[in-house]
C-alpha cells in the first residue's frame, strides 16, 4: 500500500483515508465512483462501517469486552459518511461525536505516510 497524496493511500483494489471520527484508516473500493482528485477526492456511494462498541482500558487498548445497554445487549458502532470534494459529511446515524457534522478530510497521520521529510 503506497501513499498517493497527503490524504490517500493506495492498496490492492482500493484507496484508504484517515477517519478522524474512528481514528483509523477506512477503505474505499475501486468499484465505487472516484473523481480522480487525489487532493480533494469525491467517492460515491456513501461509506458505512458497522461493528460493535468496544471498551478500552486507560492505555487505549481493547479490554476484550463490548459496551452493552442496560439489558446486556451489545451496542452497535456505526460510521456512515459521504466523501465529497475532500469533505467528510457524517450522517445522522453515526454513533460517534461527528454524527451530523461535516469536516475536511484530514492529512494522513505521520505514521501512515511514506517517508515524507
Amino acid at each position: 500500500m503506497g501513499q498517493v497524496s497527503s490524504k490517500l493511500r493506495r492498496g490492492v483494489g482500493q484507496y484508504f483515508h484517515w477517519c478522524p471520527a474512528c481514528e483509523e484508516m477506512h477503505p474505499l473500493p475501486d468499484s465505487w465512483h472516484f473523481d480522480g482528485n487525489l487532493g480533494s477526492p469525491t467517492f460515491s456511494p456513501s461509506f458505512k462501517h458497522e461493528g460493535c462498541q468496544v471498551i478500552l482500558d486507560a492505555t487505549g487498548e481493547w479490554t476484550g469486552e463490548w459496551r452493552r445497554d442496560e439489558r446486556g445487549r451489545v451496542l452497535p458502532f456505526i460510521c456512515h459518511y459521504h466523501l465529497t470534494a475532500g469533505m467528510l459529511q457524517y450522517c445522522d446515524d453515526c454513533t460517534h461525536i461527528f454524527a451530523g457534522k461535516t469536516v475536511s478530510l484530514p492529512d494522513l497521520p505521520e505514521r501512515m505516510r511514506d517517508g515524507e521529510s
